[in-house]
């Protein structure tokens, strides 16, 4: 291979995987920002009606829309899933139900600005956790924007009132999230996308739906262990109010069914890390879709912590781009040599 093609070669390797980088950023960013718009109707579609009974319906409003996306999968590589695919979604879909039902119960006993917090510490969790448990290194791009996004997180979100039972929620909500995402980059890139975003829209609905007449009967019941969980139970709806049934349709179909397979797409080019910092954008998205549709006043600080998770996704997101050039130059030097 002459000098001019192995240059031309590597020009447009280069240029794929710039492609595909911006291409994965940009889709997980499109997610970030519509899991932010969700915070206002979930917050007042749910005054009153069972969080849980609210998940259920949303999660099931997931798989039912991604049941054709996943058949025509099937039909088309002519194999159904295998075990191996089934056991990655259930086991994806359990961290991520864990980490809802943690959120969820977290912020009857903790301040929004608190469990917001606390439960975006996932954004320094996912790098640790994949050093103690994967041997994945932490660059020093990811640490940077770690450090960004935790002080982001800090000034947007911090408030003191709290306990500790809901403190310790927060914690267990953010590191079952951490978990979801190294477990999503873990994924047999063999396996079928479509089908491991189904599987865990299935496994939420199970769950949740399960768990909702258990939480149900702790109101009813008078043991010394029920009334420690009698602050988290939600009476059986009685009723679907349109309102509950639209932003369920909405939050299902795009905040959940486009999510989880964006998600699982993207993180087969993404490092588990650059994902979760890109996801936190999702904080200040909230903040800013609360000042436009709820009036929510936006303070100087919390306008600094924007500014700081905002800066945390362009240092990864930038230092990526860099990363790419430079591992393409080293490539280049070999076959130049050897030329």
């Amino acid at each position: 291979m002459t000098t001019k093609s192995l240059r031309t070669t590597l020009l447009m390797r280069l240029r794929q995987r710039r492609r595909e980088r911006w291409l994965a950023d940009s889709a997980l960013l499109s997610v970030a920002a519509i899991w932010g718009s969700t915070f206002f109707m979930i917050k007042e579609a749910t005054q009153g009606f069972p969080v849980l009974a609210f998940l259920t319906l949303r999660f099931a409003i997931a798989a039912v829309a991604l049941v054709p996306l996943t058949a025509r999968a099937v039909q088309r590589r002519g194999a159904m899933p295998t075990r191996r695919e089934w056991a990655w979604g259930i086991g994806a879909g359990l961290l991520f139900t864990a980490g809802y039902v943690f959120q969820t119960f977290a912020l009857r006993t903790v301040d929004a600005g608190r469990a917001g917090f606390i439960t975006g510490l996932y954004v320094i969790f996912v790098p640790f956790l994949g050093l103690l448990f994967l041997r994945q290194p932490i660059e020093r791009r990811v640490l940077l924007g770690g450090t960004l996004a935790f002080f982001g997180m800090a000034l947007l979100g911090y408030a003191p009132g709290g306990t500790l039972l809901g403190d310790i929620l927060a914690i267990l909500c953010a590191l079952a999230y951490a978990a979801h995402i190294l477990a999503i980059g873990q994924m047999p890139r063999t396996a079928d996308w479509r089908f491991l975003a189904l599987a865990q829209a299935l496994t939420v609905a199970v769950v949740c739906g399960a768990l909702l007449p258990i939480m149900a009967a702790v109101r009813q019941c008078s043991a010394e262990l029920c009334a420690v969980l009698a602050p988290f139970a939600d009476p059986l709806p009685t009723d679907l109010p349109l309102k509950v049934l639209l932003v369920a349709a909405f939050t299902g179909l795009f905040a959940t069914a486009f999510g989880l397979v964006v998600q699982v797409w993207a993180q087969r080019i993404l490092p588990p890390s650059d994902a979760a910092l890109i996801f936190a954008l999702e904080a200040p998205f909230a903040v800013l879709f609360g000042v436009l549709f709820l009036n929510e006043v936006l303070t100087l600080v919390g306008l600094a912590g924007c500014l700081l998770i905002f800066s945390s996704t362009l240092v990864v997101t930038l230092g990526a781009q860099q990363a790419i050039a430079a591992d393409q130059s080293l490539e280049a030097v070999p076959s130049e040599a050897a030329d």
